[in-house]
């Protein structure tokens, strides 16, 4: 008498549905912390900007309402190497040196 040992395809389904069942917990979490992140990302870059700003303006006797040009604040010899880009796409507008830098990307606009 032959025995062939090997799953039923019964416990080979009931594996894939637990696989399944952990994929479908673990992927909008997974989603959710990537856009924590990038939105985090984004925050530290618009401080970073405004900070150059802040020193671009002390160092040239500019007002407050004076807006730095990407030339003035980017580049080997200036105040960060190169402009820093948005995590999730957006693009930063520079603004006054009172106002803070925003991003283009609406959820990020009022990040913190």
């Amino acid at each position: 008498m032959n025995s062939h040992r090997g799953f039923t395809l019964i416990e080979i389904m009931i594996v894939v549905a637990i696989i399944g069942l952990l994929a479908a917990i673990a992927i909008p979490n997974f989603q959710s912390s990537i856009e924590t992140s990038r939105t985090r990302v984004c925050a530290i870059n618009q401080k970073n900007i405004d900070g150059a700003k802040l020193r671009w303006a002390m160092e040239n006797k500019k007002s407050l309402d004076a807006v730095p040009t990407d030339a003035d604040l980017f580049g080997k010899a200036a105040y960060i190497e190169h402009k820093p880009g948005c995590p999730a796409g957006g693009a930063y507008s520079l603004n006054s040196v009172e106002e803070k830098c925003t991003c283009s990307v609406v959820k990020h606009a009022s990040a913190e």
